[in-house]
């Protein structure tokens, strides 16, 4: 799958992401739920930046879910609890594995919506730029 695609239905609007689910719901017709979307919780390692040393971070709530079509099977899953998201992720999956040309009517949606997260995390970096501090000195820059 491709990473920037995941990445933006993981970020993407929810008002976004239900119309992108709805069409390819509408297109792939028949998907099978096998796991309905449901949270369930993975470790989290991690590396030691010093010493290079994997240690175990701790447990993270991810919700997954998994879809059969064609007979194959797709996983979604996504941190925190998020059921639409996990079942979009799966049904991106599945549709960019058996029928991508599903998702060329998309691509004007998807880059307008990509450009709409690009502008929220430009507006976050300027807020958060301005309350950055130097710990060398501890003042605000």
């Amino acid at each position: 799958m491709s990473n920037q695609l995941q990445e933006l239905w993981i970020e993407a609007r929810v008002k976004a992401l239900e119309g992108w689910v709805e069409y390819l719901l509408n297109t792939l017709r028949t998907v099978e739920v096998m796991v309905e979307p449901r949270p369930a919780l993975v470790m989290m390692e991690a590396r030691d930046s010093v010493e290079k040393e994997r240690f175990c971070v701790g447990e993270l709530l991810v919700t997954e879910c998994q879809l059969l079509y064609h007979d194959k099977g797709f996983w979604g899953r996504v941190l925190g609890n998020q059921p639409l998201r996990a079942f979009g992720l799966a049904l991106l999956e599945a549709a960019q594995d058996c029928v991508p040309e599903a998702l060329d009517s998309l691509e004007g949606s998807f880059r307008k919506e990509s450009a709409f997260i690009q502008r929220q995390r430009a507006q976050m970096g300027k807020a958060l730029g301005a309350t950055k501090v130097q710990f060398d000195t501890m003042t605000p820059t």
